[in-house]
């Protein structure tokens, strides 16, 4: 299957500058690139044109509805290609849901050509404020495993850090990393390949509990439980609370202990979709259990009470 990754972010967050630092750093026949612009005359394409392997444009209306189909068509024709790419970036349109995006990789993924590997949204940190007035712009975020705050160095810190308490108050599952002109601040996530292999085991103890100020339709709930928890209450937990939600959900993302296995067992989700891996050992490091689920109507203490109740037998409550 060829890795599939979304680049989503509300109007002038900074995309494709981001797009095109990553296509510096990689062999010209690696990666595809597709463009989706919501006007008729694309101007992204011919900024990206030189660096991508092959670049498909699509231009005319939003990939998450009117030009689905083209999406489909041209994700299945690079994927099932005699020499296919090593990865396909899919850039939005910045008026653009990542749900419909999401659609078309998953029947790609049935289908066996590709796999959804990543699902990064830019934000303009320098205004990140004016995320809340935006329902597709919470949206966009809400889908998001990584989230990148461009324009860091028109910023200064405490404008930065509001960037990111926004952010986690509607995604407390994302990596939240920041960059300007296209360049990560963390030199060691320069690469995409980089950054995506770090938001895979990545949850940082600032982001677990969430901001409980955030009062949008669309929510993170972030749960915690100091200790291991039982697998089979944790499998009913999924099957039975988390899938109430089911069309609503848009990531859901756990590092867990469970009894009686050594390692981290990582739960990665996207819409209603979810994958189990395992990590690193726990090792000495505490035993401790987060799961986060962005979505939207979520019932924040019914969910708490049913993850508490994946504790270990004779554990604390």
């Amino acid at each position: 299957m060829v890795p599939v990754t979304v680049v989503t972010g509300f109007l002038g967050a900074g995309k494709t500058t981001l797009v095109n630092r990553w296509l510096q750093g990689v062999p010209r026949g690696d990666v595809a690139v597709v463009v989706n612009e919501h006007g008729e005359i694309g101007v992204d394409a011919a900024l990206l044109a030189a660096r991508a392997r092959t670049l498909v444009e699509i231009a005319g209306g939003c990939v998450c509805c009117s030009t689905q189909a083209e999406l489909a068509r041209a994700i299945e024709q690079l994927a099932s290609a005699p020499s296919p790419p090593k990865r396909i970036l899919i850039e939005t349109s910045g008026a653009a849901s990542p749900a419909g995006v999401v659609h078309v990789v998953s029947g790609g993924a049935r289908s066996g050509a590709c796999v959804l590997d990543g699902i990064v949204t830019v934000v303009d940190a320098s205004r990140a404020e004016t995320l809340v007035e935006h329902d597709l712009a919470i949206e966009q975020v809400g889908y998001a495993d990584v989230v990148v705050l461009s324009r860091s160095d028109a910023c200064h810190t405490a404008q930065r850090a509001h960037a990111q308490e926004i952010v986690a108050a509607h995604n407390g599952a994302a990596l939240v990393v920041s960059a300007a002109r296209g360049e990560l601040d963390d030199p060691s996530l320069a690469t995409l390949d980089a950054l995506l292999d770090r938001r895979r085991d990545d949850f940082a103890p600032a982001r677990a509990a969430g901001s409980p100020r955030a009062a949008h339709v669309y929510e993170s709930v972030s749960l915690l439980h100091e200790g291991e928890i039982d697998g089979e209450r944790f499998a009913h937990f999924m099957e039975s609370e988390v899938a109430r939600f089911a069309g609503r959900l848009f990531r859901t993302k756990g590092i867990l202990a469970v009894e009686g296995v050594d390692e981290r067992m990582i739960v990665q989700g996207v819409a209603d979709l979810a994958e189990i891996t395992f990590g690193e050992p726990w090792g000495d490091a505490p035993r401790t259990s987060r799961f986060v689920i962005v979505g939207f109507g979520l019932d924040r203490e019914p969910l708490a009470r049913a993850f508490a109740a994946c504790a270990t037998r004779g554990a604390p409550r």
